[in-house]
This record gives structure tokens, sequence and C-alpha cells, in this order.
């Protein structure tokens, strides 16, 4: 892998934090619902942004 630049590495960075405060929101979202539909839907979300996440940091590695 080519080395990443400054800019490069700031910009991972920045999607890094994104994805973990969807995680964050979506799986705070699914804690506190009481409908189990709703809740399943942002357990899903949840779940797929943490994916996003791995991603991500598997491409810095």
């Amino acid at each position: 892998m080519e080395s990443i630049t400054a800019v490069e590495l700031a910009g991972f960075s920045e999607l890094l934090t994104n994805e973990e405060n969807i995680i964050r929101k979506y799986k705070h979202y699914a804690q506190t619902c009481d409908d189990p539909a709703l809740k399943k839907m942002c357990e899903d979300i949840a779940q797929r942004h943490t994916e996003h996440y791995d991603v991500i940091l598997n491409e810095l590695r």
C-alpha cells in the first residue's frame, strides 16, 4: 500500500469519528425504543455502521 498523506489520514479519521457517532446514537435509540420494529431497525443500522467502521479501519492497516 502506498503511503497516505496527512490530508487523507485526516479524512479517514473524520470518517471513523462519524461512524463511531452514528453507531453510538443508534445503539442508544435502540435501547430507549419501545417499538420492537423500530428497535430492530436501529440495531440493524448500528450494525451496518459498525461494519463500515471496520472496513475503513482495515483499509488503513
